[in-house]
């Protein structure tokens, strides 16, 4: 969009719902946004903008209102924000119903790793080059493995067959455990990895597998962008009755061809917006040119009735097998050498 300023007359004109928002408040919006969203004038900006602040460049995002998913950009307007939403295309899901075929591919992949740890103790014995060789494969079991969870996940958002198993969690305490293990893995493929805690503790209702596997998505998106080298990290905060966490890296950002089509390329981003809306939030994507990405939830704060009985989570043997899901969604960031057995252990 250009930096023409919109009055309420012109934005009445748009023919998507359009607002313009200041110092937190809606100050004009058109019918459209009026309804969809239950504004008006000098009321309060619409949740899923909840710590949003002036960028010079655009910063689009996607939320779920009225019961469908919309996309939106955000662009500066002198000293407003002027925010416009389109709708998503509901059949643009890359994953249609293939239960069947992600069957088949899940019993051949578990035939694969029954083969890799049978020759596993000969190529111990044999060494060199042959460690090389199983550290690969490994490699690429995890990326295959990475793939079909990834596709069942996003099958079941599309077909709504994904429900939530939402309990009492500290989500300042699911990001430290995570951002622990992430860290290491990012040194690995050369990424300095930094978790910015803001909240010491944050006790909220939500799912702690499915707000992993989200931040898992935005996490391994940013190591990729930060490159060797490069930075990323994940920062928690609350801001009002919401909390946002904000995943980043210093790579080159997305340019404005790249931007436009970032929401429909592979299946992270989808799985992690679709996640966010299930617990009621929204995903924000911000890029500024030579400075990096900023992917930034915002989840609404379910307080728990009572003092929840918080215990350390036990590991499950779910989508991913038993094997680190951590392990699991970052293998496409990382190098050979972080698969080789003694690495893996």
């Amino acid at each position: 969009m250009d930096s023409v300023s919109f009055s309420p007359f012109s934005l009445e004109h748009a023919p998507f719902p359009a607002l313009l928002v200041r110092n937190g408040r809606t100050a004009a919006c058109n019918g459209a946004a009026a309804e969809l969203l239950g504004l008006h004038p000098g009321g309060p900006a619409p949740d899923f903008l909840t710590g949003v602040s002036p960028s010079p460049e655009p910063v689009t995002g996607t939320c779920t209102a009225a019961g469908r998913s919309w996309r939106f950009s955000l662009s500066p307007q002198e000293n407003d924000l002027l925010a416009v939403l389109l709708p998503e295309d509901p059949a643009g899901s890359p994953f249609p119903g293939t239960a069947a075929l992600l069957e088949q591919l899940r019993q051949h992949i578990n035939n694969l790793s029954a083969a890799i740890q049978l020759i596993t103790p000969d190529f111990h014995v044999l060494g060199g080059k042959y460690e090389q060789y199983l550290a690969v494969m490994n490699q690429s079991f995890y990326r295959m493995v990475r793939l079909m969870n990834n596709a069942e996940i996003a099958g079941a958002l599309a077909d709504e067959r994904l429900a939530l198993s939402s309990g009492p969690l500290d989500l300042a305490g699911l990001c430290r455990e995570l951002c622990r293990e992430v860290s290491g893995l990012a040194e690995a493929a050369g990424v300095s990895f930094h978790f910015d805690d803001r909240c010491g503790s944050f006790l909220t209702i939500g799912d702690s597998e499915l707000i992993q596997q989200m931040l898992l998505c935005l996490i391994s998106n940013a190591l990729k962008a930060a490159g060797s080298g490069g930075r990323a990290g994940l920062r928690l905060s609350a801001s009002g009755n919401r909390a946002l966490l904000t995943v980043w890296d210093n790579g080159a950002g997305l340019d404005g061809g790249t931007e436009a089509k970032v929401w429909g390329a592979g299946a992270g981003l989808p799985i992690a917006r679709q996640i966010a809306a299930l617990h009621g939030g929204a995903l924000m994507l911000e890029s500024r040119t030579g400075a990096g990405v900023r992917a930034t939830v915002s989840l609404p704060v379910s307080r728990p009735d009572k003092s929840p009985l918080l215990r350390t989570p036990q590991p499950k043997i779910g989508r991913t097998g038993g094997f680190s899901p951590a392990v699991i969604e970052l293998s496409a960031v990382l190098p050979w050498q972080a698969f080789l057995p003694g690495s893996l252990e």
